[in-house]
Formats: structure tokens, C-alpha cells, sequence
């Protein structure tokens, strides 16, 4: 057999986690299929730019982090998001991408990459392969240019054929959800449906998006705390030293109740605890932390971002964390309320009562018909489809 040449350059943002953590799940799916070597250098918008292009990227990134938690700064950020369309010229896009087209553009390697900002700045360079991996498809999205799109459904796909996509440019993948947890989901789901059906305490999965909107936080924690003074028991999946982990902290020392801290290096405790915040310093570590927790998970509370496949290939009931930020969450969260796969967890006073509220979905049953209604609908395979498709294309 002939050794796989190193030919796919991978281009991250490295800005919040959504976009990056698709080009992440591909690597992994190279990586499980023995196909790693496919893959010549991954690399940032960060490390190829320098000067006033570095700069740019630093201040899409700062709007970012900052720009999701409301206010005034909030409201113009919305806005800018709202007016975005990569297929036209603007003289930022064209200054964020000067360093990266002089890098990219006449390279006679592949380039991958899963923002759309990177395609519009690209425009015109031989086999760019963009992933979109979420299941809604906001206008920014649909940008011309590249040679092949990667897509999750054949809904999506018809977006991107209206857009001006030929039929073969667009390839259908399934769900985009990390291959550490799809090994094992079927055995999750089983376990998890019998605990639903039964009156025991339940295990709730808490994340916030990679920016940690205050609003967000504030919910996610006060629903973990309430959730836990009910009986339940609560993950919480938070980045070391940022927003989440701190607030979390803090609630549960301000309500009198116990919290267990682990991080990568540590063990599992031979018991779980009804309080749990786990540390991570990346997003490989989370990913890792997310599996390794996976049989234990019930029900999800998050931000109506990339988790959203969760839901709707997991069987994992969702309460999604308001207020939607961004194109995608809105679109996302109508998604899920019209498949039955979630509910809306709008309002602090919601989280504040959330033990309650999640123990009267559990004796209804409703969080087995959401179980039911995210289990078997899509295909999850969409990384491995992805990796497959790499190397037949490239790996000869």
C-alpha cells in the first residue's frame, strides 16, 4: 500500500469554539480511520497574519468575547452580524485577508476550512473545501467559492444548490457530532432512555458557548444550583478560569451546596457527585471531557449553538439557554422546538425554578418523547463521511 502524501492545509479562526471544533471532529475522524498523514499543516488567521490584518482578527475576536453579553456593545455587534455578506468586497474583509490570500490563494494544496468569512476571502483559489456543519443556514453562510461544501442534511444542501452551487458541489455528510461520542451512543441512548422512564435522580449536562455570555452564565448556573437543591445532579463543562467555572463556583459555595472540581489529569470520583464542574484548557480537552461524561448525561443545558446536533442525533433532551445570540442560535432554536427535541429556558426565573421544572418533565414523561424524538432521524456519521471523502479525493 502507498504511503498517504501530506497534501490538506487546514485554516482555523480560533475565535469562540463552534466553527474550529468542526475542523477539530475532521481530524479526529483522520485520525481514528489511520489517515492523520493526509493532513500537511493545520494553522490560524492568527499565525499567518501580522500588522493591521492581526489586527483585525483581534478585534473580530475581542467583539466576539465581548459583543455576545448585551448593552450597547451587544446591540452593535448584532448589527454587524446581521449586515454580513462575505460574497461582497468590504476593506476590512479585504485587510483581514490580505496575509492569508498571500499565503493561500495560488498554494496548489487543499485548503479546508469551516467559517465562511475564510471563503469570501478566498474566493478563487483551486480546491477550497468548506464545511458547514450546522443544520440551519443563516445568510452569511451561503458564500460562493469554494470547490466543494460540506453539508450535514440534504435541507441544507438545497440552500447552498439555490445559492449557486452545482449538485456535485455539495456533498451530504449527516450530522456533524464528535466520533468519540458517536461510538458510543447507541449504548448511551439505551441507558439513558431506562433512567428516563424511571423516578430516579437524573444528571443534567451544562455548557455555555465559547464566548460565556453573562446571560447565559447566569442561567446555566442558577438552573445547576436548582437542579441540585431538587435532587438532580449536575455537569458542568466549563473553561478553566473564564466566566462559567468561576459563577459556578460561587453559586453553589453561596448556596450551601457540595461541588466536586476535576480537571484532565484527575481521576473520576468512584461516586458522582450531585455537583460537578469540569475544567478544561482546550477544545480537544473538552471534547474528550464531553465523551468521557457522555453515559452519565440525561438532559443538556446550553446556548442553541454546534450542540445543537446533540439533540437531534443523541437522543439527548435539550433546554436551550436564552437569549439566542447570533445568526445561527435563533435559527437553530426554532429548529429544535419544531422536532420536539427541546424545550426554551428563556428567563432567569425559569432557571431559578429549574430543579422543579425538570423533575415535572421527568414524571410526564416528556423528556422520553424528546429522548425518542433525537434518537435515529439523522445520520450521525458526518465526520467519518467527511475523512472518507478526504482520502479517496487526496489520499493517492
Amino acid at each position: 500500500m502507498n504511503p498517504i502524501v501530506p497534501r490538506i492545509n487546514i485554516l482555523y479562526t480560533n475565535i469562540g469554539r463552534g466553527h474550529p471544533s468542526y475542523l477539530d471532529g475532521i481530524t479526529e475522524a483522520l485520525i481514528r480511520k489511520q489517515g492523520i498523514g493526509l493532513v500537511r499543516a493545520e494553522t490560524s488567521v492568527f499565525e499567518v497574519s501580522s500588522l493591521m490584518s492581526r489586527l483585525g482578527w483581534d478585534l473580530a475576536r475581542w467583539l466576539y468575547q465581548h459583543g455576545s453579553s448585551g448593552g450597547t456593545l451587544g446591540v452593535i455587534y448584532g448589527r454587524l452580524r446581521r449586515r454580513r455578506d462575505y460574497n461582497r468586497y468590504s476593506r476590512l474583509l479585504s485587510l483581514m485577508g490580505r496575509d492569508i490570500r498571500r499565503r493561500f490563494l495560488t498554494d496548489p494544496n487543499p485548503l479546508l476550512v469551516a467559517h465562511p468569512s475564510l471563503v469570501g476571502i478566498l474566493d478563487g483559489k483551486d480546491d477550497l473545501l468548506y464545511q458547514h456543519g450546522e443544520l440551519v443556514v443563516p445568510r452569511e453562510s451561503l458564500v460562493e467559492g469554494a470547490s466543494v461544501v460540506f453539508v450535514p442534511t440534504e435541507e441544507v444542501a438545497s440552500a447552498f444548490r439555490s445559492a449557486g452551487y452545482a449538485h456535485h458541489e455539495v456533498v451530504t455528510t449527516g450530522l456533524c457530532i464528535e466520533p468519540a461520542m458517536v461510538r458510543q451512543a447507541a449504548d448511551c441512548f439505551r441507558q439513558r432512555r431506562e433512567r428516563l422512564s424511571m423516578p430516579m435522580p437524573l444528571t443534567g449536562a451544562y455548557y455555555s458557548s465559547g464566548a460565556e455570555p453573562k446571560a447565559h452564565v447566569a442561567r446555566l448556573t442558577a438552573a445547576a444550583v436548582s437542579a441540585v437543591a431538587g435532587g438532580q445532579r449536575a455537569i458542568v463543562v466549563a473553561a478553566k478560569g473564564r466566566r462559567l467555572a468561576v459563577r459556578t463556583e460561587r453559586a453553589f459555595r453561596e448556596a450551601g451546596l457540595p461541588l466536586a472540581i476535576i480537571e484532565a489529569s484527575d481521576q473520576l470520583p468512584a461516586d458522582l457527585p450531585s455537583g460537578l464542574l469540569v475544567l478544561h484548557t482546550s477544545r480537544r480537552e473538552e471534547s474528550a471531557f464531553s465523551a468521557r461524561f457522555l453515559p452519565y448525561f440525561d438532559y443538556l443545558l446550553a446556548p442553541a449553538h454546534e450542540r445543537t446536533s446533540w439533540a437531534l442525533g443523541l437522543g439527548l433532551p435539550m433546554f436551550v439557554v436564552g437569549p439566542a445570540v447570533g445568526p445561527f442560535a435563533s435559527l437553530n432554536r426554532d429548529l429544535l422546538l419544531r422536532e420536539n427535541v427541546a424545550v426554551p429556558l428563556d428567563s432567569q426565573s425559569d432557571a431559578d425554578k429549574f430543579g422543579a421544572l425538570v423533575a415535572g418533565f421527568h414524571r410526564s414523561g416528556r423528556l422520553v418523547q424528546m429522548s425518542d424524538s433525537g434518537w435515529g432521524r439523522f445520520d450521525s456519521q458526518g465526520f467519518d463521511t467527511i475523512a472518507e471523502y478526504l482520502l479517496t479525493s487526496y489520499g493517492k
